[in-house]
């Protein structure tokens, strides 16, 4: 009798831990969400655009041509 209610104890014991782990993981998925959000619609920093150079016909920079 004793080891039945040890028993019940540990599974109510692990079903609180599990709601408790998904509501926290619940809440840290909603706040990533929400911070991700306003990072890419923020509008006060001016967009970063990163012009290349144009590509000569010849070779490629960096790539020893053959010979």
């Amino acid at each position: 009798m004793l080891d039945m209610d040890i028993v019940l104890f540990l599974m109510h014991l692990l079903d609180v831990i599990f709601f408790v782990g998904l509501a926290g993981s619940s809440i840290v998925v909603i706040y990533s969400f929400i911070e991700d959000t306003m990072e890419l619609f923020d509008k006060n920093e001016p967009p970063v655009v990163q012009s290349a150079p144009p590509a000569s016909p010849g070779a490629s920079p960096g790539i020893p041509a053959r010979s």
